[in-house]
Formats: structure tokens, sequence, C-alpha cells
């Protein structure tokens, strides 16, 4: 593997915004690349790879390193360690004037290194997912959580049959997949692919979801003409799977605080041929007003730390920290606090996560069952999807009624 310098520098800056000013890692790689349109397909590729693996594996490389994060040259130290992990020789530049002739051993050897180094955690979460899973789940969890990623698609079965998408899929594009069987619009594609231009996905014949993302819309379980609020929505994926399942027939109401989000969903559902779809902001006093006691049933899909997809998104290790789950959660009170009034009587109320603990999910929900208005709700049911049991994200969802 031979790594070219402008491919290094444009890691390092890459590496310098995520860590340094905890920009987020997806649009980061994603305006790396439209900045340096002339780079070839294996130096994107290079550049994407070597940006996810260090973000991964910081603790782990810092730790076969013997860096220091105070190092002037920490991320270019830090770059120069995944090229020795690959079997890479190192380039003769200035920046790896420490690390030059340094010996390291590849994978860790995990009878002599303990779990925060050899699964890269910080201390924080390291104890905070053995408290909430005790140490073998734990271990198994972490591991699982820097396991590669499955590439999953939701069939829009509006436009398209799932078999017949993979059929199709296989036929025309050589992309071979599995379908889900608990699922049955989810398909599991056996390798990773670029999909972005696919003709059938700017069709609208599908999406990509994870598998345990999209059971959240079956726990909604909306019906054909009813009223769903979709109270953080974001860019729209569960409003468009939201709308697909209910025929495109009703209302879905999509409400977020982010306004540019709110465009994107309504792109994506013109590409879907979704038209049930009504995006409010999220502080739409006369909405709140209008529909209070009136919705069939309201989704929070609620901001959260993400540290259930660390797969996806590895820099949440580095950019969370136990203050700022502290402030996410005060959030996800008020978010409840301030939706659930909109359900109607016997409507349902479903709250969700992107994260596995405890204090964002379960107690949250009890801490919700014993205000107010959480008082008129009974809990139907609840589950905590792990990454390691799934193979998929790792996921809460919890289902209330209003009584």
């Amino acid at each position: 593997m031979k790594l070219y310098r402008n491919i290094a520098l444009g890691v390092v800056d890459g590496l310098e915004r995520i860590f340094d000013k905890e920009e987020a890692l997806r649009p980061v790689l994603s305006q790396l690349l439209k900045q340096n349109k002339k780079w070839g397909s294996r130096d994107r590729r290079l550049l994407g790879e070597a940006i996810l693996d260090i973000v991964r594996w910081k603790r782990s490389y810092s730790f076969v390193g013997t860096l220091k994060e105070n190092s002037k040259n920490y991320n270019w130290e830090l770059v120069g360690v995944w090229m020795l992990t690959k079997g890479a020789e190192l380039p003769d530049w200035d920046e790896f004037s420490e690390i030059k002739g340094l010996k390291i051993t590849w994978p860790l050897d995990p009878l002599t290194n303990a779990l925060t180094i050899r699964e890269s955690l910080p201390d924080w979460l390291d104890e905070m997912g053995i408290e909430a899973f005790g140490d073998a789940i734990w271990e198994k969890e972490s591991h699982a959580l820097n396991s590669p990623s499955s590439l999953v698609i939701r069939c829009n079965t509006l436009k398209q049959d799932p078999i017949k998408l993979q059929k199709q899929l296989k036929k025309e594009y050589d992309i071979e997949s599995i379908q889900s069987k608990e699922i049955p619009e989810t398909l599991l594609l056996k390798e990773h692919k670029n999909l972005l231009q696919n003709p059938l996905y700017l069709q609208g014949a599908f999406e990509i979801q994870d598998a345990n993302s999209q059971r959240v819309a079956h726990w909604v379980n909306p019906q054909k003409g009813g009223t769903v609020v979709d109270a953080c929505a974001g860019s729209g994926g569960k409003s468009l799977h939201l709308a697909t399942l209910m025929q495109n027939k009703g209302i879905v109401y999509a409400m977020d605080p982010q306004e540019n989000k709110l465009e994107q969903l309504l792109k994506r559902a013109e590409r879907n041929g979704i038209t049930s779809i009504q995006v409010h902001p999220h502080n739409d006093v006369d909405f709140f007003t209008l529909h209070q006691g009136k919705i069939d049933t309201v989704l929070i899909d609620a901001p959260c730390s993400g540290l259930g997809v660390l797969r996806r998104n590895p820099a949440a290790k580095w950019q969370m920290n136990p203050e700022k789950i502290k402030a996410l959660e005060i959030l996800q009170q008020e978010i409840l606090n301030k939706n659930a009034p909109l359900v109607k009587k016997e409507g349902t109320l479903v709250y969700a996560t992107c994260s596995i603990f405890p204090n964002e999910n379960q107690n949250q929900i009890s801490r919700f069952l014993k205000t107010e208005i959480g008082a008129e709700f009974k809990l139907i049911k609840e589950q905590t999807f792990l990454a390691h049991q799934s193979t998929f994200d790792g996921f809460y969802i919890a289902q209330l009624q209003k009584i």
C-alpha cells in the first residue's frame, strides 16, 4: 500500500476536524471527497478507510505507537501507525520522524491487553458498559461495535416488491442480497456497494437503512389512513418508512429543529413517490394546540449519544462524554413531555434511540411514567437490541399506550 502525501494531508485534515473541532464524521468525509474530485477511486477509498480506522482505533494506535496526544504531529503519527498496521513502509516525511523505525504488534493480544486498549475505548465508556451489562456481555458488545457494519436496504413497497427488487439488483447490477426473515422489506447485501448513484435508488425503489432502525416503524404499526407524528424526523428515514407502511394514505407529520433536514426529507419523499408527509417546525405552537389528544401515534426517535451505532460512527466515542449525555437525557425528557399530549386516548407513543444504555432508555421511560403526563400511559413492551446479538446497530424501542 502506498499513501501519497496529498491523500495523507486530506486524512490529517479530516482527523483534525473530527478530533479537535468535533465535526461529524460522515459530513467531513463527504466534504473532503467533494473538495478533491480529481482523486482516483483508489485514493478516495484509501482516505475513507484511513479516517474510519484511525477514528475507530485511536486509543489502540496510540498505545502501540506510544504516542502522546499533546504532540504537534499526533494526527500525523496516527496515520503512520495506521500504515504500519497495514504492513506499509513509512515515507521519509518530517512528521513521521518520531516514529521512524517503530515496530508494532497488530492486532493486539487479548490476553495481555486491557479491554479499553484492544477495543479502543475511553475509560468512561468502558465503566458505563460494565455497569450496564456486566463484564462478559460488555466485552462481546464492545467488540461487535468495532466490527464492520452490514449494508442493509429497505425496499420501497410503494414502487417495488422486495423479491423482484432482489432479483433485479442481482440481474442488472450483480448485487447479491438476502431477504430478512423478520422484516420482509429488508434486504441484507452480501458485500458493500456504492448505491447512491444506482438507478434503482435514484428512482426511489429502496432506501439505505439499518435493519434495527427499520424495526421502529413496525413497532409504531401505523394504520392506513391514520395520523402519525414523527417528532424528531431528521432527514426522514423513519417518516418515509411509516408513510410506506400506511400505503401513502393518511398523514405523517414530520418535525425537526433543523430546517435543512426537513428539506432533505421532502426531496427523499418526492423520490419515493410519497405525498402523505407534511413537515412542520418543531416549535409550531399552533400545531400542538390544534392536535392535542388527536394523534393516533407519536414517534419520538430521540436525540441521543449514538453509542449503539459506533460501527458506523466511531467518532461518538471521542466526541461524547458523561456531561454531554446528561444534557441529552434532559432534552429527551423535555421531548417526551412536550409530544406525549398529542396522543389520543388508546393511542400509541413509541420512544426509540440508537443508544444501548439504560440511562437514555429504560430509565427515561420509567421516569416519564412517574410524571403527570406519563401517568396517562402504560408500557406495552420495550427491548434493547444489542449489536452482538442482532448483528446490526444497537437500538432501543419502547411502545406505550395512552389509557
